[in-house]
């Protein structure tokens, strides 16, 4: 169901009331190019993709040419949730390596880059823009936020500012001053310009009701008998993510009904379930501020450092699961053994043993903060998973440097094994053209071959190459086969006996990479390919 939010007119006030419609991408060229001819500018457009948002485009004024790449985001509405009524986002939700070259762009270059999303109400159209710098390696999905305050003071002047929750500044104009802010974006997210106050990130709403069950959307039933805690191994590439976010959209259809972490050897308990942290907060000053250049004028609000208890993804999803029994929630652990998995559950590892109906057998008194938290929003005293709590990880035991799962922590989980060619069907088609070779390869059997061999010489399977462990995009490139198979397996499969797989003077890796490099093989013959 939806909820009435903040607004904006076109004379800049503000109103309750139900999101706009999507501005369609078609529709967008046609604000794009009214507004910049509004300012004297042409505008050719060379390219446009309505999948990826990506457009590209060339502006011409008094004999200046820019080109200019952007992503309109057109989902430019309240995001639900935890988070105000006073602010809007976008999503980007596509992977981070499909724009991430754009991303990294100068903005004052050509072509530079502009991630915008756009909002179109009555006779009202606005364009909100961050700083693409800020969500460098985003996480997917990740969200974008700009305060309703400064949307409005766009309606009424033109341009507005606000700083998102990355401390960088968001820019909010109509369309006749898009070309003020192509020229000027570099400036732009670094300076104060606008007349009216400048606009601080919405706070968090805190306590008990964070969400309603309607905004969580309609109830998502699991079969009784999906696994609550559920690991999903296998040989790299063998599609353990891939099939792991195939149930996750299938059984969790909304981003509020799951939460992803990702473990890395540094990943503590205080980052899963919660610790005191240092967090800035921000009032306004008088004079001037500077960066620590002492060049570069900086924000005129002065930082103050508060100490807050932040909630880990576990205890986040924790507290949502139970104040809403009639939805189902997942927490989601990618790279589970890449940490010390029992350790950074600590006082949760008792919480993983579950009864027939998935309810956590034993209760737990988890940290004072924790405890304080969840009493925020009304669960007091000793806790236990809730059934409707899953928790569904991955693992690749045959990265460097992963932690072994002990036996007490492994009996807690349902292992789900994923084999080698379990997915072999689905690249059925995808081949490549080693240098070596006359003709081109069809990836399975490349790999097959390779893995064939490693058996034979007592190679375990969990090093072995799945499927999907090159896309078909990577195989088009001999950059990417250098630095992907070659690499995985000199420096992590035959490392400490090369000799096993790679023939030659020297097998070193940058003797190999040089003699893939010339077209010869750098296999040992016992490997047949099966073409010439």
């Amino acid at each position: 169901m939806a909820t009435k939010v903040t607004q904006i007119e076109k004379d800049g006030t503000l109103v309750t009331d139900f999101d706009p419609t999507q501005v369609p991408f078609e529709d967008q060229e046609d604000i794009i190019r009214d507004g910049l001819q509004a300012r004297g500018w042409t505008v050719t457009f060379l390219q446009g993709d309505k999948s990826t948002k990506r457009r590209l485009f060339k502006i011409d004024k008094g004999g200046a040419s820019i080109e200019i790449i952007t992503y309109i985001f057109s989902n430019l509405a309240w995001s639900s949730g935890n988070r105000s009524h006073d602010e809007k986002r976008i999503q980007l939700s596509r992977p981070y390596s499909e724009h991430s070259a754009d991303f990294q762009l100068a903005k004052s270059g050509s072509p530079r880059c502009a991630l915008m999303g756009i909002y179109r109400r009555n006779d009202l159209i606005l364009f909100c823009a961050w700083d693409s710098a800020a969500y460098l390696d985003h996480s997917v999905p990740s969200s974008c936020y700009a305060r309703t305050e400064a949307m409005a003071a766009a309606a009424r002047s033109g341009f507005g500012q606000s700083i998102d929750a990355k401390k960088r500044l968001v820019c909010c104009f109509t369309p006749d001053l898009l070309a003020y802010y192509l020229e000027n974006m570099d400036f732009l997210h670094g300076h104060v310009v606008s007349s009216d106050d400048l606009l601080l990130p919405a706070p968090e709403i805190e306590g008990p009701g964070e969400e309603s069950a309607e905004l969580l959307g309609p109830k998502n039933p699991i079969d009784d008998d999906l696994p609550r805690n559920r690991i999903f191994y296998g040989a790299p590439g063998t599609g353990k993510s891939h099939n792991l976010n195939a149930d996750l959209i299938k059984f969790f259809p909304g981003e509020q009904l799951f939460e992803r972490t990702t473990f890395s050897p540094d990943y503590t308990s205080g980052t899963f379930l919660g610790s005191y942290r240092p967090t800035p907060v921000y009032r306004e000053a008088e004079g001037i501020f500077w960066e620590a250049d002492r060049k570069k004028p900086a924000l005129d609000h002065e930082p103050i450092i508060d100490y807050r208890y932040v909630p880990g993804p576990f205890v986040r999803l924790l507290a949502r699961a139970l104040t809403h029994p009639e939805h189902n929630f997942c927490l989601v652990i990618e790279e589970l053994n890449r940490a010390n998995a029992s350790a950074v559950f600590a006082d949760a590892f008792q919480m993983l043993d579950r009864d027939e109906d998935g309810t956590g057998k034993y209760s737990v008194t988890l940290s004072p903060e924790a405890h304080d938290y969840l009493a925020a929003h009304d669960h007091s005293g000793p806790v236990r998973l809730p059934p409707n709590m899953y928790i569904w990880a991955s693992m690749n035991s045959a990265d460097q440097g992963v932690f072994p799962l002990d036996s007490a922590f492994k009996r807690r989980w349902s292992m789900e094994y994923l084999g080698l060619d379990d997915g072999e069907a689905v690249v059925e088609d995808w081949e490549f053209q080693p240098p070596f070779l006359s003709s081109p390869i069809k990836w399975n059997a490349f790999r097959k071959a390779i893995n064939g061999h490693l058996e034979r010489q007592g190679v375990a399977e969990d090093r072995l190459l799945g499927p999907f462990f090159m896309t078909k995009k990577d195989l088009e490139k001999s950059k990417a086969v250098e630095d992907k198979i070659i690499q995985y397996l000199r420096d992590d499969v035959v490392r400490t006996a090369p000799s096993k797989l790679f023939t030659g003077e020297s097998t070193t890796f940058g003797a190999l990479i040089k003699a893939y490099r010339e077209g010869k093989n750098i296999f040992v013959q016992d490997i047949d390919f099966g073409v010439s």
